[in-house]
């Protein structure tokens, strides 16, 4: 017992001293006009959080945990159903027909928030919103409390860029041919020239394209190339951060029961 206490004393102490970081915790928030199945894929050495996936319905939040040094990728999906008939799914983001994705990416096209979390304050934790695959939701992130000075809050879309995309870039669903994402043109084309690969694979030789100014028109803070330089990179160090789906409240649900 006289070893045991100290050893208690000392993991109390670790806890609570200042600067000890023990884990960041993520608000997720669903403002869309229709439910949102969130998900969580880790990088490759780090743990899924938020058990990979879960429902989210309008107007609600969720807490999700995760290690101070955690890295990976954040993203909504939309029209999912796990309880139908046939094999299940989702219309935008789906990541092999499950709820929790268990550490899987989703497929793309989809809007995606990127962390890289840091146990020492002074690098900084760093986040972004990219749509360099493409765009199926307007997402923004913050710290808590909100510091929205500098390059700590990236904002949603000025405008909706599924109603905004041209025929050749969109992903309909059902009979009504609903919008439902917008790929980027690597992902509709597969060029070397908009995948910023091969002879375009730097800074200097990839350029911004006509489509990629149309998800950067649409939404200024997010990343819609590969070699964008206008896009908010945020490094603000915080242990809460808040990522909010629809903070525009925009649109209707995406159409699964016109497909049927």
């Amino acid at each position: 017992m006289a070893v045991l206490l100290p050893l208690f004393i000392l993991c109390i102490l670790v806890l609570v001293l200042p600067g000890a970081v023990v884990g960041v915790t993520f608000h997720v928030t669903n403002k869309c006009p229709f439910p949102v199945w969130p998900a969580a894929a880790p990088n490759a050495g780090h743990p899924v959080i938020g058990d990979g996936g879960f429902f989210l319905p309008p107007g609600q939040s969720k807490r999700v945990r995760a290690p101070a040094t955690w890295n990976g990728r954040i993203w909504g999906r939309t029209g999912c159903d796990f309880a139908g008939a046939n094999a299940a799914s989702c219309l935008t983001g789906d990541c092999g027909a499950r709820l929790a994705c268990n550490g899987s990416v989703g497929t793309p096209p989809a809007t995606l928030v990127e962390v890289n979390l840091h146990e020492d304050q002074s690098k900084g934790n760093s986040y972004d919103v990219s749509v360099v695959d493409g765009y199926n939701l307007p997402v923004a992130v913050w710290t808590k409390p909100a510091n929205r000075s500098g390059k700590c809050f990236i904002a949603g879309c000025a405008k909706n860029v599924n109603a905004v995309c041209p025929p050749e870039l969109q992903v309909t669903s059902g009979k009504s041919k609903t919008v439902v994402a917008c790929r980027s043109a690597c992902l509709a084309y597969g060029l070397d020239a908009f995948c910023c690969r091969g002879a375009y694979g730097t800074a200097e030789t990839c350029r911004a394209s006509v489509y990629s100014r149309l998800f950067r028109d649409a939404c200024p803070s997010y990343y819609s190339y590969a070699y964008d330089q206008a896009a908010v990179a945020a490094r603000c160090y915080a242990q809460e951060y808040v990522v909010t789906f629809c903070p525009s409240r925009w649109g209707a649900a995406p159409d699964r029961v016109a497909q049927l």
